[in-house]
């Protein structure tokens, strides 16, 4: 991250510029959900913080859209619900799996067969005890028509109960991928039978259970104390204020009403110069692309993509866009990641180099492209109209349309309809997730990427269980897409959090989830 100020100065000359489509876009913290008006609480801000050290406000940009773990999709809803409900395996800050709900597993020699041991004495919020058969059920709910996560899991062939604490999963193939799948949030573990009442009454085994749920307002959580954990949550009750603008939240933190808020790098320097909060910063497992359509003239040709990639200025991006709060990165790996190889000088930035590439490709005198920007997100605004700015350098018209994010999602992402696009893709624990998307037949090949060679590497690599193995075909698939420029990876983002000076236990994981119970006041 760097962050120097003649460049800041120079980023505003730059901005100031360029006609700045979507200064007023609402901000937000997920790629999922768009951000709705906040709304007042039933329950104010001001009485959580007269409860001393009992009660935590933690404010999220966005509402959940139900709190039924196999029913729902969005972000903010699993930042939530990880709270309330047990998952078989869990995950560390530094993406190492561990022990959750199950104490063991083990796997056939064929790797088809995956067995798990089941912690005893485990509850749930209604008093009922935790046992195979509610993992059964819940796999289950999983993988039936009505989840909208069932296509993930659909190499579980079968979910059988072998005793009250042992379950066994069968596979249609080897997928390495399947142990980390299962620290996913909405492979939450239920009550046998709980089915739609889920969706009005979430009993779960996590650290919180719900108090109550005012839709577009606040989700409140309150302890329970029939916690399984080793580690026991401190803070009795948790409310998930809803603030999806960015002034509202700011005015929020400054009163000191809000204990803990995602704030973007505009606000660092107001943060840090209030005495009682904190800037809290962390690598994001996340990578923002200058995606492009492989099919379109003229990027079809790697030579045009490649010139595109030296254009821009990567450094220059990351400063004016996202003040500095990011790294730069070369292939679709966020350096977060175990599997991550530093790939950013692989085309780096060379104006001269791109416009011989140009040349040599049959466009001396450039072209104009449509460069579609999802409005809702300001990171992505910013860095596409920095990004039009230095193309002009070599004769690339880069015609900047402003995208609803639902017509983005459409058109953009599902149809393909487009040239260029900027936008961010969040990872999991397994790099498959990041890297999949490249397969030549994948739904999300939006890019419409086409390289037998990296399309075998992709599915070998998810069926090899030695982790060298995998890392070398990882390996591969990262510098081919460095060098043939599917789109151009910009920047991994940081999280940045504004967070009372007395709150501490605050941590990042590599996937997008909140765990309450390691949070606590310290005065």
């Amino acid at each position: 991250m760097k962050r120097k100020n003649s460049f800041f100065l120079a980023c505003l000359v730059t901005l100031l510029s360029l006609v700045l489509f979507a200064c007023n876009a609402s901000e937000s913290s997920t790629e999922t959900e768009q951000s709705s008006e906040n709304k007042d609480t039933e329950l104010s801000t001001e009485e959580a913080n007269n409860e001393e050290d009992h009660h935590l406000v933690y404010a999220i940009a966005n509402d959940v859209d139900g709190l039924d773990p196999h029913r729902t999709v969005s972000a903010s809803t699993f930042q939530v619900s990880n709270n309330i409900f047990d998952t078989l395996i869990g995950v560390t800050p530094d993406g190492e799996l561990i022990p959750r709900l199950s104490t063991s597993w083990n796997f056939s020699e064929d790797g088809l067969e995956w067995t798990f041991t089941i912690k005893e004495g485990v509850t749930f919020h209604n008093g009922e005890s935790l046992s195979a058969s509610d993992v059964v059920y819940s796999f289950e709910r999983l993988l039936s028509e009505e989840s909208p996560r069932a296509n993930d899991y659909a190499n579980i062939e079968e979910v059988s109960k072998e005793d009250e604490q042992t379950v066994k999963f069968t596979l249609t193939n080897q997928d390495a991928t399947f142990v980390s799948s299962l620290a996913m949030p909405w492979t939450a573990v239920v009550p046998e039978g709980a089915g739609e009442e889920l969706k009005s009454t979430p009993i779960g085994s996590g650290p919180y259970q719900l108090e109550k749920w005012n839709p577009q307002q606040a989700v409140v959580l309150t302890r329970f104390d029939g916690y399984h954990g080793e580690k026991k949550p401190q803070i009795q009750k948790v409310t998930m204020e809803i603030i999806p603008e960015t002034s509202t939240l700011l005015a929020n933190l400054e009163a000191g009403q809000i204990d803990i808020g995602g704030i973007g790098g505009e606000n660092v320097d107001q943060i840090e110069r209030n005495a009682n909060l904190e800037v809290f910063m962390s690598p994001q497992n996340n990578v923002q692309v200058l995606a492009m359509n492989n099919e379109r003239e003229p990027l079809n040709d790697i030579r045009v993509r490649q010139a595109i990639s030296l254009a821009i200025n990567k450094e220059e991006v990351i400063t004016c866009a996202n003040w500095g709060f990011g790294e730069e990165i070369g292939s679709h790996m966020a350096p977060t990641s175990p599997y991550f190889i530093d790939l950013k000088n692989v085309l780096s930035n060379n104006v001269e180099e791109a416009k011989q590439l140009l040349e040599e490709a049959g466009y001396s005198d450039g072209f104009t492209v449509s460069l579609a920007l999802p409005e809702t997100f300001r990171i992505h605004v910013d860095a596409g109209q920095i990004i039009a700015d230095q193309l002009k350098q070599i004769g690339i018209d880069a015609k900047i349309e402003m995208v609803e994010w639902g017509s983005w999602l459409e058109n953009v992402y599902t149809n393909r309809e487009y040239d260029m696009t900027i936008i961010a893709h969040t990872g999991r624990l397994d790099p498959d997730a990041m890297l999949a998307r490249y397969q030549i037949e994948s739904g999300e090949n939006y890019f419409n990427y086409v390289n037998e060679e990296v399309d075998s590497a992709i599915k070998t690599a998810k069926t090899v269980q030695d982790e060298q193995e995998r890392k070398s075909h990882y390996d591969f698939v990262q510098q081919t897409l460095a060098t043939e420029v599917p789109a151009v990876y910009i920047q991994a983002p940081y999280t940045l959090m504004a967070v009372k000076s007395e709150v501490k236990g605050l941590e990042v994981f590599p996937i997008d989830i909140i765990e309450l119970k390691n949070i606590y006041f310290e005065k």
